[in-house]
């Protein structure tokens, strides 16, 4: 009886050990994410490699980027439904549009408005549309 005790804890602590990493790990993000325009928006330039680990590592808080979120955890995609999905000429300048969300100089939310404000910090970080946008 004992030893059976000792080994079903034994097989449980080795699940723990080898399980328990992959199922995080699949709720990671990948290290680089490629940001495109909404499906059925036509694209004006070519999509964003966005290094999200990098961006990560250097402390950026998720929820800066992941404003609806209330915790990393519920974080979603800039292009799931409900965030910034309408790409329309319209929709351009406002807070929910795509482009405003990514391009906004105004929003420390945006990838431009951080990024200007990093730049004027000392930081070397993109801030042109070729840098961001390579042909």
């Amino acid at each position: 009886m004992k030893k059976s005790l000792i080994i079903s804890l034994m097989v449980a602590a080795l699940v723990c050990v080898f399980c328990l990493p992959v199922v995080i790990a699949a709720n990671a993000p990948a290290d680089t994410i490629t940001m495109e325009v909404p499906a059925g928006a036509k694209a004006t330039k070519t999509p964003v490699a966005f290094p999200h680990k990098k961006h990560v590592d250097g402390g950026l808080d998720c929820l800066v980027c992941h404003h609806k979120a209330k915790s990393p955890d519920e974080a979603k995609s800039c292009a799931a439904e409900g965030c910034h999905t309408d790409a329309s000429k319209a929709a351009k300048k406002e807070p929910t549009g795509f482009y405003a969300a990514f391009h906004s100089k105004k929003s420390q939310a945006s990838c431009l408005g951080c990024h200007k404000e990093q730049k004027k910090a000392g930081k070397n970080v993109p801030v042109s549309c070729k840098e961001c946008h390579p042909k």
